[in-house]
C-alpha cells in the first residue's frame, strides 16, 4: 500500500509539471506554423523565359502562321490560348491550273455545309434540299434564304433548284436540247437550241449560287462544283473563251458563264476558280468595240447592243467585287453606251436604238409585241445602281415609272409573258424600294409563283412556250431565269435603301 500510494504520487507531481509547461508547448508549436506559412509564400525554382514558339493552324487544306508570339506572365506560369486565325483569302497560286474536281452531286444533295448560315431553305417543301447563305460584299451581301419573299418564294426557288438538278447531265453542264435524257419514263418537253449549253449553264448556277449554294458549302455544292469544272473544261486556254466561238449568241454564252465563274470564286474563294474567271474577263475587254460596247461578233465589228453589253457589264461589276483585273475603261465605255440608248425625256433604253423598244426574233414579233415590256429599260437601270448607288438621274427615274406601269401579269394569250424582262424588272424594283417595289413585288410573286410545274418530272420548272426566249434557251433557261427572280429579295443587298 505504501508503494501504491508513493507511485500515485509520482505520477500526480509529473502531470502538474506536464500542465505548468503546456502552454510553452503550444506557443512553439503556433510559432513553427506560421514560420512555415511564410516560406511557403518564396519560390525558390529558378524563372526560365519561355521560348517563342511559331504555331501553325491549318483551315481548309490552307497553313496560315502565327508571326506573334504567345504571351506567357511570369509566375506564376499561364498558358496562352492560342484563337484560330481565319484568312481573309487563300493563298493563289497561279502558275498551275487544275480543274475542280468531280463530285457525285447525288450523294451530296442531304450534306450540309458547317458554316453558320447554312439551313434548309425549302421551308417542308416536298423534301428538296435548301441552301446556304454565305457572306460577299457589296452588292452581294449575305446570301440567306428566307430574309425576304415568303414561303411560297422560297419553297418555288428550292423546287427550282431540284429540277434543275435532277436534269443536270452527268459531265456536269445543262444541255439546253437534251435536258430530258434526264428524265424518267416521262420526258420533259421544251427543247431550246443545242449551242446555248454554255450560257443555259453559267444561269442555271447562277440559280444555285444566288440561293447560297458554292462549290464548297451548300447541300447543292456538288452540283455547283461539276458545273463550274465543266465550264472551265470548255474554255479556251488561249484566249478565255468560253466554249466555241460559233453561232450568232456565243457572246451571250460566254458572259453569263464569265458571271457564274466569277461569283462562284468571290463566293467561295476557291483558288482553282480564279485564272479561269480572271481569263474570262479578259476576253470581255478584247471582244468589245473600241470606245464602245458589246454584241455578237469576235473579232468586233463595231456593232452593239444593250442586251449583250448588259451581260458583259455585270460580269465586270462581279469581276471588280471579287477584286479581279477588271477593264475600267471598258465600264465607263459600256455605261456611256447605254446613255445614249437612253430615251432622256421618256427613260426609256432601247434595244439598237435610242428608245426603242425589246428586241424580239422575227417569227415572234406578231406574238409578243415589243412594247409589252421595257427589258432594256430595266437593265440600263439596275446598271446604272450598281455603277454609282448615289446617283439620282432624270433617267432613273423615269425607267422606274416605266417599269411600275408594266408589272408582271400572266397574259399567255396577248403575248405579255417576258420571263427577262420579269428578271431584270425585279432587280430593278427591288433597288429603288418604297411604294414602287412594294406593287410590282405583289404582282410578280404570284405571277411567277403560281405557273411554276407541280406534276410529274417537270414538277419545279416553268414552261418556255409562252415567252419570246423559250425556244432560243428551252425549259432550262425558263427554269433558272425564273428561279432567279425568285431570289429577288437576298441575291444582292439594296444599295439605294427605300427612296
Amino acid at each position: 500500500m505504501a508503494h501504491a500510494r508513493a507511485t500515485e504520487a509520482g505520477f500526480e507531481a509529473d502531470m502538474r509539471e506536464t500542465l505548468r509547461r503546456s502552454p510553452w508547448l503550444l506557443l512553439s508549436a503556433g510559432l513553427h506554423a506560421a514560420a512555415i506559412l511564410v516560406l511557403m509564400q518564396f519560390d525558390f525554382r529558378r524563372t526560365v523565359e519561355p521560348t517563342p514558339l511559331g504555331i501553325v493552324v491549318t483551315l481548309q487544306d490552307e497553313a496560315l502562321e502565327l508571326l506573334e508570339p504567345p504571351v506567357v506572365v511570369p509566375p506564376p506560369p499561364v498558358t496562352p490560348e492560342v484563337q484560330e486565325v481565319v484568312a481573309d483569302e487563300p493563298v493563289i497560286v497561279e502558275e498551275t491550273v487544275v480543274p475542280l474536281p468531280a463530285s457525285d452531286a447525288s450523294s451530296e444533295l442531304s450534306a450540309l455545309d458547317d458554316s453558320p448560315f447554312t439551313g434548309r431553305g425549302d421551308n417542308g417543301c416536298l423534301g428538296t434540299g435548301g441552301g446556304a447563305g454565305r457572306p460577299g460584299g457589296g452588292p452581294y451581301g449575305q446570301r440567306v434564304p428566307g430574309r425576304g419573299g415568303s414561303t411560297a418564294t422560297q419553297c418555288s426557288v428550292a423546287l427550282g433548284l431540284e429540277w434543275l438538278r435532277r436534269h443536270q447531265d452527268p459531265r456536269g453542264h445543262w444541255d439546253a436540247d437534251g435536258f430530258h435524257s434526264r428524265c424518267g419514263e416521262t420526258l420533259c418537253d421544251g427543247k431550246g437550241h443545242a449551242m446555248n449549253d454554255v450560257g443555259c449553264t453559267g444561269l442555271s448556277l447562277l440559280a444555285f449560287l444566288g440561293a447560297g449554294h458554292t462549290s464548297r458549302s451548300g447541300a447543292h455544292r456538288g452540283v455547283v462544283r461539276d458545273g463550274l469544272r465543266w465550264l472551265q473544261s470548255v474554255q479556251d486556254p488561249d484566249d478565255g473563251c468560253i466554249g466555241s466561238k460559233s453561232g450568232q449568241h456565243f457572246l451571250y454564252g460566254h458572259a453569263l458563264a464569265t458571271l457564274a465563274l466569277v461569283e462562284g470564286y468571290h463566293l467561295s474563294r476557291e483558288p482553282l476558280l480564279r485564272r479561269p474567271a480572271q481569263d474570262a474577263l479578259h476576253f470581255i475587254s478584247r471582244s468589245r468595240n473600241p470606245y464602245k460596247a458589246w454584241r455578237y461578233a469576235y473579232p468586233p465589228d463595231g456593232d452593239n447592243d444593250v442586251s449583250v453589253s448588259g451581260w458583259m457589264l455585270f460580269a465586270l461589276f462581279a469581276g471588280r467585287e471579287a477584286q479581279l483585273v477588271v477593264d475600267d475603261a471598258a465600264i465607263k465605255d459600256g455605261m456611256a453606251y447605254l446613255e445614249e440608248m437612253t430615251d432622256p425625256t421618256s427613260g426609256r433604253t432601247g434595244y439598237h436604238e435610242k428608245g426603242s423598244f425589246s428586241a424580239r426574233e422575227p417569227e415572234a414579233m406578231e406574238r409578243w409585241p415589243a412594247d409589252r415590256a421595257e427589258a432594256m429599260t430595266a437593265v440600263a437601270a439596275l446598271l446604272r445602281i450598281f455603277h454609282d448607288p448615289t446617283a439620282q438621274s432624270p433617267a432613273l427615274a423615269g425607267a422606274t415609272r416605266l417599269l411600275a406601269a408594266k408589272p408582271p401579269r400572266w397574259d399567255a394569250a396577248g403575248g405579255g409573258v417576258d420571263y427577262y424582262y420579269w428578271y431584270y424588272g425585279s432587280y430593278a424594283m427591288f433597288q429603288q424600294g418604297g411604294r414602287e417595289w412594294d406593287a410590282w413585288s405583289r404582282a410578280m410573286e404570284p405571277t411567277v409563283v403560281s405557273h411554276q410545274r407541280r406534276e410529274g418530272c417537270e414538277t419545279g420548272a416553268w414552261d418556255p412556250q409562252f415567252d419570246p426566249w423559250g425556244a432560243n434557251g428551252g425549259r432550262v433557261y425558263a427554269t433558272a431565269i425564273n428561279t432567279l427572280c425568285l431570289e429577288v429579295y437576298y441575291r444582292y443587298t439594296r444599295l439605294l435603301g427605300s427612296r
